[in-house]
């Protein structure tokens, strides 16, 4: 049954490109030369990995902001995906005990707040505009000039990621199960952002190389943002609202409910 479910996955993802199929390509990296498959989580230290990747591969590290996730960027070569292999030896990147799988994963309201400061905060990322805007009007923020005006308060944000079903949210706002398709890849690891530099270590001690192996210091922040204990940003409603919306991740990784009253992010 696993076996036909993957077949039928892939055979899909071939024909209907797209955001619902991103984990067997977008975010999925391949090294046919070290055995192993990373599926990357958008705000769960995909940057600083996939940097580390290409500095592994003797691949060129892109420079440009956000350059990293650009596949198609002319003259840099990147690791394929699932869907560069045929069929055959993808079922075996995604089910044979001589691959390496692994992934990161994070506090879900971690990871939520970040997607907030990184997307919706701040103003430089001109592909999320849209979507500031659409809370602004939902929310009805000042107009200036003609257009809706003001920063984008976290509730409000919070209340327009609950209102959408996780299948068709932005992939920074994607339950992290779903996006790593717990439910037909069987991790060989799952790292945590939280303990990034020990979890990478593991990482690549499992894959046989030393320490010093060339990829980034663990300990190097590579897209920061801003600092800020949870607590100063959540309350119970808006925790609870969270929980529910990602109780999937919460039960999945183990995370504690009550983590957002305690912890610095």
């Amino acid at each position: 049954m696993r076996l036909s479910r993957l077949i039928k996955l892939i055979d899909t993802a071939r024909s209907e490109p797209g955001p619902c199929h991103d984990s067997l390509s977008y975010h999925a990296w391949v090294s046919p030369k070290y055995h192993y498959l990373y599926v990357s989580v958008p705000k769960a230290a995909c940057t600083k990995v996939k940097r580390s990747l290409q500095m592994l591969e003797g691949y060129p590290v892109p420079t440009g902001r956000g350059d990293i996730h650009r596949r198609s960027l002319p003259g840099c070569p990147f690791l394929p995906s699932v869907l560069d292999f045929d069929t055959e030896l993808a079922i075996e990147i995604l089910t044979s005990a001589d691959w390496f799988r692994f992934c990161f994963v994070r506090n879900p309201y971690y990871r939520l707040f970040s997607a907030y400061k990184s997307k919706i905060l701040s103003e430089t990322d001109g592909h999320y505009g849209r979507i500031r805007d659409e809370i602004r009007i939902q929310n009805k923020y000042p107009v200036r000039d003609g257009h809706p005006a003001g920063m984008v308060a976290f509730r409000d944000f919070v209340r327009y990621v609950i209102g959408i079903r996780d299948l068709h949210r932005d992939s920074h706002w994607h339950s992290q199960a779903r996006l790593l398709m717990l439910d037909v890849i069987d991790y060989s690891f799952i790292g945590r952002v939280e303990k990034f530099p020990e979890d990478f270590k593991n990482v690549l001690s499992r894959l046989g190389l030393p320490e010093g192996s060339m990829v980034l210091d663990p300990s190097e922040v590579v897209n920061p943002t801003v600092g800020i204990y949870h607590a100063a940003v959540f309350d119970r409603k808006m925790a609870d609202q969270v929980y529910r919306a990602f109780k999937v991740d919460f039960e999945a990784f183990g995370y504690d409910r009550d983590s957002w009253m305690i912890d610095f992010d």
